[in-house]
């Protein structure tokens, strides 16, 4: 008789891959982890093959335990679809992920969405940051994620521009110039905190951070106590306890994607970017442009100052390597993390060092910006700041000479 593979020990398997480990798949099974461990064993025992192994304090799966993984998941959809129809199990559950900032706006209208497509099933959400919403999804234990767009280095579908505004407890003002305005935002990496900074910094208004949370939640407390101003998503209920703040200059909305699982269904996906689409519009937030590409009038103006000549001119994916670099500085991403759309991260990357080798940024934050364009972005800045560290350190090497003596 061919070795069989046990069902409960196939759970515990997809569980360790959609969690990210041993502890956190025993918790969500309610398992000891010692069972979990257990059922993976038996596993690789009728395969012959390990299936997963330890890389420093992670787990990661081998090729035989991928192939594996990806055989357990259709054996588990075809068993429970079975045990649906036979024994009239529990309806099917949808994962509807959310960011927290559009949570209470788009969660209410998304359930009827699903629901209408999938009359029977039972939703479930998971409010969190766009990062680990988008993990999650990767790992199909979230079906569908509304995220922020700019938070995540994947090309999602577009759904739309989320309005910001500036919010206060009733009374609040910022303490007197010269003295920075006081901020409340999520830790980082948040998309939103970056604009807020960057919105401020192109009115030359200075602005600290006082007082980061982990959530939003910390950041309304913050903020309701009088510890500072925050930019937050303009809802029509408003939050408790705060008001808009009008004084300080208007932020442009906030680029929102969904993101759905592999398997999915086509017409539950389609329905719910739809309906936040919808939603998006009547808010009156039209979908502004990648926040770090150049406009045409910047580039004009940007493109005869890069170096050519004793390494040829440059290909043609020029601009796109320079918004890549843009983007890189604005998010404070790894380069590995780059979207598709700038072109491989490893060209972008080595075209930077080659701009910083012959102080591109300082050249071009020192040349007047084109026509009907205030400043230049933000990430310019932060890249000549990088730009001036690797020379400075080229420059200490040449001088300490190879072996540092």
């Amino acid at each position: 008789m061919r070795p069989v593979f046990d069902i409960i020990a196939l759970r515990s398997l997809v569980a360790v891959a959609d969690e990210g480990g041993f502890r956190r798949a025993a918790e969500s099974l309610t398992l000891s982890q010692s069972a979990v461990s257990q059922h993976v064993r038996r596993l690789e025992k009728t395969l012959g093959r390990p299936v997963v192994e330890r890389s420093g304090r992670a787990t990661r799966f081998t090729p035989a335990g991928r192939l594996l993984l990806d055989e357990a998941r259709g054996i588990l959809a075809a068993h429970d679809e079975a045990a649906r129809r036979l024994l009239g199990a529990e309806p099917t559950t949808v994962v509807i992920g959310s960011a927290e900032h559009v949570a209470d706006q788009i969660l209410p209208r998304v359930t009827e969405a699903v629901q209408r497509t999938l009359p029977s099933c039972q939703v479930r959400f998971r409010i969190d940051r766009s990062a680990r919403l988008v993990a999650a999804v990767d790992r199909r234990s979230v079906d569908v994620a509304v995220y922020v767009t700019e938070a995540v280095a994947v090309d999602g579908t577009p759904v739309g521009g989320l309005p910001l505004k500036w919010y206060a407890a009733p009374g609040w003002s910022p303490p007197p110039a010269p003295a920075p305005v006081p901020l409340a935002a999520i830790e980082e990496p948040c998309a939103v905190r970056r604009q807020a900074l960057d919105v401020l910094s192109a009115h030359a208004i200075p602005a600290s951070v006082i007082c980061e949370a982990g959530y939003l939640t910390g950041v309304l407390e913050a903020t309701r106590a009088g510890l500072g101003v925050a930019l937050l998503a303009a809802t029509a209920r408003g939050y408790d306890g705060l008001v808009e703040y009008p004084a300080l200059p208007r932020s442009p909305a906030i680029r929102m994607s969904a993101h759905a699982r592999p398997g999915a269904a086509p017409a539950m996906v389609r329905d719910v970017v739809d309906t936040v689409r919808a939603l998006l519009t009547r808010m009156d937030a039209p979908l502004p442009p990648p926040a770090d590409d150049l406009t045409d009038a910047q580039w004009a103006a940007v493109e005869p100052l890069l170096p050519v000549g004793e390494r040829g001119p440059y290909p043609g994916g020029l601009r796109a390597q320079f918004d890549g670099v843009l983007w890189r500085f604005r998010t404070n991403s790894p380069w590995r993390t780059l979207p598709s759309r700038y072109g491989a991260w490893q060209t972008v990357h080595h075209r930077f060092r080659q701009w910083a080798e012959v102080a591109t940024f300082t050249r071009l934050l020192a040349s007047p910006p084109p026509p009907g364009t205030p400043h230049w972005p933000t990430s310019l800045h932060r890249a000549a700041a990088e730009e001036r560290v690797l020379r400075t350190r080229r420059t200490a090497r040449r001088i300490d000479g190879p072996t540092g003596a």
